[in-house]
């Protein structure tokens, strides 16, 4: 199951569309098989198997949703742990604009480096290298509250050692959002189950005998494939063809010039 995990996290989504798709159609026609050989001479479906076949459809098209919200939800959590960031380093520059001298100047200074290493995490091809520069960057940048303190306001220190702490907080909510993916388990019942369906369509529609069911079977397989590649590529932050925008944080660094 491991490695099947594995495979549907990293694969290209155009080869596993392709192996579901024959997965289905092979399902289907190993259903028709066996209604064939039990059954040679039936060519009438009976309302038992029009039942066991709404059954079957109408508990896979639950598991499908259900496993697309999933999926919708963690990217909609992703799109806000962004917008978070973007405000939370946006509210850290505004702070750190209140602390004058030598000590404002290498604070700020500090902050852009920091912005700039966090624009660049959604196109970085080594992430933890970016990870490991964020961590440094973070370190300037308390480097530069500790030295900014003695010289603020208690109240104006407080308000920039809260926004430093949010400014972090955020960037480690948006690491855990991108880290968070549908369980493995999930897919893996979702799969399996749409192969057995897959093969109940192929046994029900098989005692009818007519090579037309197959070309309806085949319509129907190609939308479950789209709906299983489209919930997986909601669930790839990085590689997916539907990725959350860097835009927030892309303006707050654009306003520290």
């Amino acid at each position: 199951m491991a490695s099947l995990d594995q495979f549907l996290g990293s694969a290209s989504l155009w080869l596993i569309g392709a192996l579901f798709l024959a997965l289905l159609m092979g399902s289907c026609l190993a259903g028709r098989a066996l209604r064939f050989r039990l059954e040679p001479e039936g060519d009438v479906a009976d309302q038992q198997d029009s039942y066991l076949l709404s059954a079957a459809l109408g508990l896979l098209g639950l598991l499908i949703a259900f496993t697309f919200s999933l999926a919708v939800g963690r990217y909609d959590d992703r799109r806000e742990a962004v917008i978070r960031e973007g405000n939370a380093l946006s509210t850290l520059w505004l702070r750190a604009g209140l602390v004058e001298g030598p000590a404002g100047e290498g604070l700020r200074q500090a902050i852009r480096s920091y912005a700039d290493v966090r624009v660049a995490l959604p196109g970085a091809a080594d992430r933890p290298t970016i990870e490991a520069r964020s961590a440094a960057a973070q370190a300037r940048i308390w480097d530069g509250v500790r030295t900014a303190l003695p010289a603020m306001a208690p109240p104006l220190g407080a308000s920039l050692v809260s926004a430093a702490n949010e400014a972090f907080d955020a960037a480690s909510a948006r690491k855990a959002e991108r880290e968070a993916r549908i369980p493995g388990r999930v897919l893996d019942v979702v799969s399996l189950y749409a192969a057995i369906s897959a093969a109940i369509i192929g046994y029900v529609t098989g005692r009818r005998g007519h090579r037309r069911q197959l070309v309806e079977a085949g319509v129907l397989f190609l939308l479950l494939t789209l709906a299983l590649t489209l919930i997986l590529d909601l669930d790839r932050p990085w590689s997916g063809a539907v990725t959350v925008s860097a835009e927030p944080v892309r303006e707050a660094r654009a306003v520290m010039g």
